[in-house]
């Protein structure tokens, strides 16, 4: 306790005495009339510490090293200075370790720790714990110091910088001093970077280095020579996990042979181990990585850490992607050109550095009917020589049109640019808008996102519509990841179809419009549905059913065929018998399911419309609606072969045209897919008849009721 503590003490004391009729100090005699008082305490030691001089000439206040100093900030704008004198055996690699804290769980004191030349002026490094209301912090300071025999003054105070200077007399903090040498054997490296020496290990060539950022402001800097010629360098920073985590996060920057800074990143979150890594394209040349520690937007000098020792690995390899690389851009896509429809191809690539879009154009010739480009990425999981790249998984691919009335008709002409009809969801236009303001204006037709409910990128595949060209025609495919900041040097591969479309649809075709194909009864309507997702019956894409994510884009509405129907002069009710199939791939399921859109006419026009789709389980029909005590039965039969997947609609549900809309002499069928698991090219038939109406309706001989009401 110091000399201020004791006369405050004092006060304090003498008022208590006062208060309870005691004299203000102890006479030495009988004090046994006094309730309240007690004997002077035992005298304390007056504060020492105060000045400059007083670390200079006063042997109390001269730090031995490694030894802890215990004391405290016990009066307002209370300093306590020391003296250090440093061992005559000082190296390049010597450090001065300075370390002070509370160890109460609170104070008021923002302990303040500044280490100085002996002139008492010249800073060294400052280390302040500002914890506010919250529990206070070690400080350590760790500063490289080669001049032997040297003395130190060490300055301890509060750096709470208010009006009312606080102080702690109850809780005192402890001082540390020692030199030690640099476990970093690199250092000086903070400037001339340390060689990092590559040698030949199988295929590749590699290296490796340690390192710590041991001290305040510490940088750490490396070089490593290319070799010639166009190689992958992978780079690669690890650490252990520490607890308490270190006071930075680790981060590097990468600079090529002129200087400039080709890669960098840093870790996101200090409590994790270290795991830093690139893969960059390199042309030869001495390479410098510099290696530091980062805090958020601070302009301090960061602080150091003895306990984090980070390793350096290099491994240089040649560049195995066979996509004509670099094709990295569109102007430099892998060219694939096209005659007519039925051609394909198959692309084996892989992202192996950093960035490493992966272009590919496809040059179709001119067509006088409509055909389907379709595309199938499917990720590799060999070849690789190095481990993904931390960060998040988010592959993407695109499929791009070039726009070549330019920015305003790729954003606002659909004949230019077609929108799917969700082109009102805001994050769909600022997408498509920005692609169109690129150079050249691109439109975007197809677009698959990485989902985690997607494993193995399920849904990166589609197929988009090519209207009809009386001149070529070039489409983009573009793979790559969000931000180009990923690569894992697997194989991919990435099928491209130009299918031909069906004989309906390209007979249906007509400037731009598909008509509806015309047919009699009975008839077997034949197509495919070639592009688009269909739509969610029982699939919901949040939960990765079927075949395309909740990011997922298409330019366009999905494919559907009309039918128009001819009732060939029958009058009066007619029984409706119906069923369809839809024929599986070899070795697989059906790629969907169909739902069949019906519009009847009558004398007002074509306006009654009902969907009709398959349904399991008992249900009750159009003519058991309302009644009571009805018993249920299938309305659908779903059977599967192994070539087909086939619905037909049973008696029960009274399938039946209404002589109103027979009378008309036609109706509607629109097929519409649901539910894709592919983009498999197969076809579907719809089978449609008639025949006398009323009929059983299968459930113990009942009849279905007469009039049809299927309608109603």
């Amino acid at each position: 306790m110091r000399l201020g503590q004791m006369v405050m003490r004092g006060i304090l004391m003498s008022s208590v005495l006062a208060l309870a009729g005691c004299p203000p100090t102890n006479t030495g005699e009988d004090d046994a009339g006094c309730d309240f008082c007690e004997p002077d305490p035992t005298p304390l030691e007056p504060d020492k510490c105060n000045t400059r001089n007083d670390a200079l000439t006063v042997a109390e206040c001269q730090l031995t090293l490694a030894v802890a100093k215990t004391e405290y900030i016990g009066l307002p704008g209370d300093q306590d200075w020391y003296l250090v004198t440093l061992p005559s055996n000082l190296t390049a690699r010597s450090l001065i370790h300075v370390s002070a804290g509370y160890a109460a769980p609170n104070t008021a004191v923002n302990l303040q720790v500044n280490l100085m030349r002996e002139d008492g002026t010249t800073s060294l490094a400052i280390g302040t714990d500002k914890h506010g209301q919250a529990a206070p912090k070690l400080i350590d300071l760790i500063v490289p110091f080669t001049e032997s025999s040297a003395k130190l003054l060490v300055l301890v105070t509060d750096a709470s910088g208010l009006a009312k200077p606080v102080y702690d007399s109850k809780s005192p903090y402890t001082l540390k001093v020692e030199v030690m040498d640099n476990p970093d054997t690199n250092e000086p490296n903070d400037t001339t970077p340390t060689p990092v020496a590559l040698a030949a290990s199988g295929a590749m060539q590699t290296g490796t280095a340690t390192g710590y950022l041991a001290t305040t402001g510490d940088v750490d800097r490396f070089s490593f020579v290319a070799p010639a010629g166009r190689k992958i360098t992978y780079l690669h920073l690890t650490s252990a996990k520490l607890n308490p985590p270190p006071p930075y996060r680790l981060a590097y920057t990468l600079y090529d042979s002129t200087n400039k800074a080709v890669a960098e990143g840093r870790m996101d979150n200090a409590f994790l181990a270290v795991d830093l890594a690139t893969a960059r394209i390199t042309t030869g040349g001495t390479y410098t990585l510099k290696v530091e520690g980062y805090v958020g937007n601070s302009t301090q000098p960061i602080p150091g850490d003895l306990r984090l020792q980070y390793t350096l690995t290099v491994e240089v390899m040649d560049e195995l992607d066979p996509n004509s690389e670099p094709n990295d851009t569109l102007q430099t896509a892998t060219p694939t050109s096209w005659s007519a429809p039925g051609a394909s191809n198959t692309f084996t690539g892989r992202l192996d550095h950093v960035p490493d879009p992966e272009w590919f154009g496809f040059t179709l010739a001119a067509t006088s009917g409509p055909s389907v480009l379709y595309y199938h990425l499917t990720p590799g999981t060999s070849g690789a020589r190095y481990p993904p790249l931390p960060g998040p998984k988010d592959h993407q691919i695109r499929v791009f049109s070039i726009a070549t009335q330019g920015a305003t008709a790729c954003k606002t002409n659909e004949a230019v640019c077609p929108r799917h009809p969700d082109n009102n969801d805001p994050d769909v236009v600022g997408l498509v808008d920005a692609y169109c303001d690129m150079v050249p204006s691109r439109c975007l037709t197809s677009a698959r996102e990485e989902e985690v409910m997607f494993s193995k990128l399920r849904n990166f595949e589609g197929a988009v519509p090519v209207p009809p060209h009386a001149t070529p025609v070039t489409y983009y495919i573009l793979y790559g990841d969000e931000g180009n900041d990923f690569a894992d040097d697997l194989d991919y591969s990435l099928q491209v179809e130009w299918r031909a479309e069906d004989a309906n649809e390209t007979s249906s075709w007509s400037g731009g419009t598909e008509h509806a194909v015309t047919a009699g009864m009975p008839a077997d309507l034949t197509g495919h549905l070639s592009y688009g997702y269909g739509y969610f019956r029982y699939n919901d894409p949040n939960n990765g059913d079927g075949l395309r994510g909740p990011r997922d884009y298409d330019g366009f509405a999905s494919d559907a065929d009309e039918y128009e129907i001819s009732f060939g002069g029958a009058s009066g009710d007619q029984t409706w018998e119906l069923s369809w199939e839809v024929s599986k791939p070899s070795g697989g399921p059906a790629p969907f399911d169909i739902i069949l859109e019906v519009t009847f006419c009558g004398g007002g026009g074509c306006s009654v419309t009902r969907e009709i789709g398959y349904v399991g389980g008992d249900l009750g029909g159009w003519h058991s609606a309302g009644q009571t005590g009805v018993t249920f039965h299938p309305m659908f039969s779903q059977s599967e072969s192994s070539s087909a997947s086939t619905v037909t609609a049973l008696p029960w549900g009274c399938f039946c045209f209404e002589s109103q809309y027979v009378s008309a002499g036609k109706f509607y069928i629109k097929v519409i897919g649901v539910d894709r698991a592919s983009y498999a090219d197969v076809p579907y038939v719809v089978h449609t008849a008639m025949s006398g109406y009323p009929s059983s309706n299968g459930a113990g001989g009942g009849t279905c009721p007469s009039p049809c009401g299927f309608t109603n």
